[in-house]
């Protein structure tokens, strides 16, 4: 869903580690804007950059620039663009090697009216510059009537100098907000019958990114207007073009019923799954933004003719069929970041995904998921906010919760008398666990197992052999679990005397990878955090003539919302364990304290795994 606005920009790239000392690949050494805006909310819009080369890494980032834009609704001129030496000469790019390409993704998945003028700088160094300067005339609002810009300043970037100016017919009432600016409302404007703004923004600091860290507009200072009063008034803008895509048509009517009479679904829950099921399995992604298309739907039956659509159409379809079988539901409006809050301004800009709503249930469905059951969510559509279209209600999609997002495992192992170890694994993941395990299943089928095996298996540094239990990833009538067996290579050198830690195998190891989270030691942007709970519940047999001389000693932890158990009991030759972890949230973002917390409990949890059995 292309909701993202197609002004001219681009994306501040930083790395993700914090060395001790970060020094940001470039700088904005100036950045001005000049959005004028008319009656109709058509606009132009004038913009001029320059950023400097500060290490060798920007010379690839700053090398080539796009400006995005939608080609139907939108026309882009780049007036005038060069590279500036660090000894003062200038290397212009001619204006007609300034190339126009189609944008699609990564994987050629979106066909769109989307292009890029695309700018490549010649002659790049540590210290040149590259500037260019350009002219955007929105000439068809994406919404009839409604004008609205969204800008962030990201904190892992210097900005030396920062100016927006909008200037907008007094015939149009326009809301602005800023975070972080200098500025505001001028007092007269140089235009007859507008009025102005301006504001300038500067950041000589920049910091690193950190872990799970939250998306910008949770917290970076920014620059927004916006036409709309309310975000109840966005989802009617929405549905005002989308409903009329949802209509029943005959073909539509028959699918429903042959669907829901094969299933001999009889209560509302059980049509529900059987028309989401339809939808998430045979309607292929496919994003086709063709005019207003990052707004507007195609029409249910066209999607269900080609049987391809995007989060729209998926959304429109299967509202349709659910029409079709008596049962109401709306579009929900959403954002598929790691944003949490909404800004207080309305606008359209924060959300960027669509998926359905159905008040009977009092469920969201995400059939874009193909993998996600009625009643589950990928992880990224959770503790949402969201806009019902149909109505205009503000809420919320579910929180993660340890109670159903949560994973099982019981492993079984045997050590050999050469140290090997022959293993079994059941794994159980149920919520956003589940979402996300059964399309990494899904992505194994068909593909060289002993690759998939050495992968997962180098995790822990484990050698070996194995085989994946046959899943159906797609089938949502039985409970999920996924089977292994495998061989590892000897873990410890026997006969003893000797010692070794507990492997992993084939198993998820949910322990093995909390141990290795690794947090900043200073947090200076809002985290994200999920509430979850695994169990572990391990078997290792040893030989009979293998005496073993300690085993380690169970470990208990509570501190705040962070609680973990771990149990080890030996019965002749068996040691059998477990492991329980568990993590509660009253909120998505989470802050210092809980930093501290989870520090606390990965130190201590490491040194749970670091326990040994000796043996002789």
């Amino acid at each position: 869903m292309n909701f993202k606005k197609l002004a001219i920009g681009f994306l501040l790239c930083t790395s993700a580690v914090a060395f001790a000392q970060y020094k940001p690949s470039y700088t904005v050494v100036k950045s001005n804007s000049r959005y004028e805006v008319n009656k109709d909310a058509s606009y132009t819009q004038y913009l001029e950059e320059q950023n400097r080369v500060d290490t060798p890494q920007g010379i690839r980032l700053l090398g080539e620039r796009k400006i995005t834009y939608n080609s139907t609704l939108e026309d882009v001129e780049v007036l005038e663009a060069y590279t500036l030496q660090p000894d003062g000469t200038r290397i212009a790019v001619p204006l007609d090697k300034i190339r126009t390409q189609d944008e699609t993704a990564d994987d050629g998945s979106i066909y769109s009216d989307s292009k890029s003028k695309v700018i490549i700088y010649p002659k790049l160094e540590v210290g040149s510059q590259v500037y260019y300067r350009a002219k955007a005339v929105q000439h068809t609002p994406e919404f009839p009537g409604h004008f609205f810009l969204w800008e962030h300043y990201s904190p892992h970037a210097r900005y030396e100098s920062v100016n927006v100016e909008l200037v907008h017919d007094i015939g149009i009432e326009v809301g602005v907000s800023t975070k972080g600016m200098q500025g505001g409302k001028l007092s007269s404007s140089s235009v007859p019958n507008t009025l102005a703004y301006k504001f300038t923004f500067s950041q000589e600091k920049a910091y690193p990114s950190e872990e799970s860290r939250a998306d910008l507009p949770d917290f970076a200072p920014h620059f927004s207007a916006s036409t709309f009063k309310s975000y109840a008034e966005v989802g009617r803008a929405y549905q005002i073009r989308a409903k009329e895509k949802a209509k029943v048509t005959p073909a539509i009517q028959t699918l429903a019923n042959d669907l829901i009479q094969k299933a001999n679904a009889k209560t509302t829950l059980e049509k529900v799954k059987v028309l989401h099921h339809w939808v998430a399995q045979n309607i292929r992604y496919l994003g086709i933004y063709v005019g207003a298309g990052g707004y507007v739907p195609h029409d249910a039956q066209s999607i269900l003719d080609n049987l391809y659509g995007d989060c729209k159409d998926h959304v429109t379809i299967l509202e349709a069929l659910l029409a079709a079988a008596g049962i109401d539901s709306t579009p929900a409006l959403i954002n598929s970041s790691t944003a949490y809050l909404l800004p207080k301004l309305p606008t359209p800009g924060i959300f960027d995904h669509v998926i359905t709503y159905v008040p009977s249930l009092n469920v969201y469905l995400d059939s874009t998921s193909r993998f996600a059951p009625l009643g589950t969510l990928p992880n990224g559509d959770m503790d949402k906010p969201v806009v019902h279209t149909a109505t205009g209600a503000l809420s919320r999609t579910p929180m993660t919760h340890p109670a159903k997002d949560r994973t099982e495992a019981r492993i079984q192992m045997k050590l050999t008398r050469d140290g090997s170890i022959e293993g079994q694994s059941q794994a159980k993941m149920f919520g956003v666990f589940e979402v996300a395990s059964r399309g990494s299943q899904f992505s194994y089928q068909n593909r060289n197992q002993s690759d998939i095996v050495n992968r997962l298996l180098s995790r822990f540094q484990e050698t070996g052999w194995g085989e994946i239990g046959k899943t159906e990833p797609t089938q949502f009538d039985k409970a999920w679990q996924v089977n292994s067996t495998f061989e590892l290579e000897p873990v410890v050198n026997v006969p003893g005397p000797s010692a070794m830690a507990i492997p992993v195998g084939l198993a998820p190891g949910r322990m093995k990878n909390l141990a290795d989270v690794v947090l900043p030691k200073e947090r200076r942007f809002p985290t994200t955090c999920a509430a979850t709970q695994h169990e572990e519940w391990i078997e290792l047999s040893f030989p009979k003539d293998l005496k073993i001389t300690r085993v380690p000693k169970g470990v208990s932890f509570s501190q705040g919302d962070v609680k973990y158990q771990s149990n080890y009991e030996l019965a002749g030759q068996l040691l059998k364990i477990k492991r329980t972890y568990s993590l509660t949230r009253k909120e998505t973002i989470c802050g210092a304290e809980a930093d501290k917390w989870f520090a606390e409990f990965t130190q201590v949890l490491r040194r749970d795994l670091r326990q040994q059995v000796f043996f002789e």
